[in-house]
């Protein structure tokens, strides 16, 4: 049986992939920071699936804890074959209005969470010559305005997977990174934002939206199952990306009118 640590397991996007991974006969960790909502939904896996998954407390901040949770792992799987850093947080706001300290907030655990996470369990995938899942965003590709914390972390995860891509080849790990673009999920439960009207125009874009977490959890399997790299679920922001790549002009003209327009929304004035 494979074994996968999956990290912000207990809801939203992490709970579809370890449900997903699990119907496909995986054996699941659940790592997060909600320890009660995690050890109910392992009780949910097991009961359903019968793959002896359990739970572990993971504060993806915390060195410490990461150490903990692969020892815990050494010693209760001898190992691993597949890592998803999942775990994140969503903040918006202008530059000029964002705290430093949300800011810093949102690297911490976008970014340090992820690179901690490869870190400490690069070893052991290793020696199974497993996968590596970091779950980036299409924001991480392309940055629209307004979202200068949260577009930097995600670009952040896609230029770390990039180089472990290559890094970690000859070793026989295969690394891919998740780009999705809006769907219904939790994020902006935890969301910072210096306006509610950020918060509001994230919620519009999830319920919008077609694609569901258990789309991008089945995209992300059978992706990772192919070996790609990168993995873009949405169309439409695949497109974009093609345009930013060939058209960077027509691209960036596009991204200015985004920002007038959530100046507007965000503001209630109009862009200078």
């Amino acid at each position: 049986m494979k074994r996968i640590l999956i990290t912000g397991g207990a809801s939203g996007l992490g709970a579809e992939l370890a449900r997903q991974y699990s119907a496909k006969g995986w054996t699941v960790c659940i790592a997060d920071i909600q320890q009660a909502l995690g050890e109910t939904f392992v009780q949910e896996l097991n009961q359903t699936f019968n793959n002896d998954c359990f739970f572990l407390p993971l504060d993806v901040t915390s060195e410490e804890q990461w150490q903990q949770a692969a020892q815990e792992i050494a010693s209760r799987w001898k190992g691993l074959d597949c890592l998803v850093n999942n775990a994140g947080v969503a903040s918006s706001g202008n530059i000029d209005q964002l705290s430093m300290k949300d800011f810093q907030w949102t690297l911490d655990i976008n970014v340090m969470g992820v690179v901690k996470g490869c870190y400490v369990f690069t070893p052991m995938l290793k020696k199974s010559k497993g996968t590596i899942i970091n779950v980036a965003s299409a924001a991480g590709l392309m940055h629209m305005p307004s979202m200068s914390a949260y577009n930097v972390s995600k670009a952040a995860v896609v230029a770390l997977s990039e180089t472990l891509y290559a890094e970690l080849d000859s070793a026989g790990v295969h690394v891919s990174v998740l780009c999705p673009a809006f769907f219904k999920t939790n994020l902006t439960d935890s969301m910072r934002a210096t306006d509610q009207g950020g918060i509001a125009i994230a919620n519009k874009l999830m319920e919008r939206s077609s694609i569901q977490a258990s789309d991008v959890a089945r995209m992300t399997y059978e992706g990772a199952e192919k070996k790609q790299f990168y993995i873009v679920t949405h169309a439409k922001e695949k497109m974009m990306w093609r345009i930013k790549r060939y058209f960077p002009s027509y691209y960036f003209s596009q991204m200015k009118k985004l920002g007038s327009v959530f100046q507007r929304k965000t503001t209630g004035s109009k862009a200078a």
